[in-house]
């Protein structure tokens, strides 16, 4: 509600908001014994019988947050995680890439996208994968091992 008020008893100041004067009031801009009129009424009286000295408007409502963005999983309940594919396709090249002669090309990307794979997974743990990720990079590795072992045996055994 909207009031006028006079801090001097001459000069009429408004309509002001009840909560604009209550501040003034709370902070020491009115005395307690300024007279308001309400917008529509004729009497005056102390703003003290209209509004507690000490107490402040009511706090404006907060900002409305936008909603959250549905962060869900994958349709397949992480089995097969479409979501992350470094780390699927890191799986199934650290698989193939244990074949004998022709894996070493595939061991060495299987190995850096299952990194790639894990630190996807850590960015946004929605979307699985974490193990795809780690086969790919022990398959990988292992190929890469013994693919290296092979390389060594073949030239030892030239010579």
């Amino acid at each position: 509600m909207d009031y006028y008020y006079t801090a001097d008893g001459t000069n009429v100041l408004g309509p002001t908001p009840l909560g604009e004067l209550t501040t003034q009031l709370s902070q020491g801009g009115l005395a307690s014994t300024t007279q308001v009129c309400a917008v529509g009424s004729k009497t005056w009286q102390p703003i003290s019988s209209v509004v507690q000295a000490g107490s402040t408007p009511p706090p404006p409502p907060p900002p409305l947050a936008p909603p959250p963005i549905p962060q869900t999983g994958d349709a397949t309940g992480g089995l097969i995680p479409y979501k992350n594919p470094h780390a699927l396709v890191g799986y199934y090249l650290g698989i193939f890439g244990l074949m004998p002669f022709i894996g070493i090309l595939l061991a060495i990307p299987a190995l850096i996208l299952g990194i790639i794979g894990l630190k996807k997974r850590k960015q946004n743990p929605v979307i699985k994968g974490a193990v795809h990720a780690w086969i790919g990079i022990i398959f990988g590795a292992i190929s890469i091992a013994y693919h290296a072992l092979i390389a060594v045996a073949l030239l030892s055994a030239k010579h």
